[in-house]
């Protein structure tokens, strides 16, 4: 059940990326809830693989903080190859952010689909 709710949220800010220029207050909450929901995630892959329980913080701690790392290098790489240089020109949001915010909500869409369907 868990998700596809993930899957969804992932949905939710590539569209909010394309709909909106501005950060607001609210976004926090938002990102809170989603952080909450994507460990949800993270317990149930924990839970399939059989982490003895005894281990099961441990295990849950070092897995989500190597997904943070991993997600942290992507947006990393991806400012410094593009974001760093271009992020000032008139055209990056019409041609780098919103085209990439499309793409990664069809990919989501496409996951929400495929994990609601079975």
């Amino acid at each position: 059940m868990v998700e596809p709710l993930i899957a969804a949220s992932i949905v939710y800010v590539a569209v909010e990326n394309i709909l909106t220029t501005t950060l607001h207050v609210w976004r926090m909450f938002i990102v809170f809830g989603f952080g909450l929901l994507h460990g949800m995630g993270f317990v149930g892959v924990l839970q399939e693989v059989g982490l003895p329980r005894s281990e099961f913080l441990t295990g849950l701690i070092s897995f989500n903080l190597g997904v943070e790392l991993g997600q942290l290098a992507v947006i990393s790489l991806a400012f410094l190859g593009v974001g760093m240089w271009l992020k000032d020109r008139p055209w990056y949001r019409h041609c780098v952010v919103q085209p990439a915010s499309a793409l990664i909500a069809m990919v989501g869409l496409y996951w929400t689909v495929e994990r609601i369907a079975g």
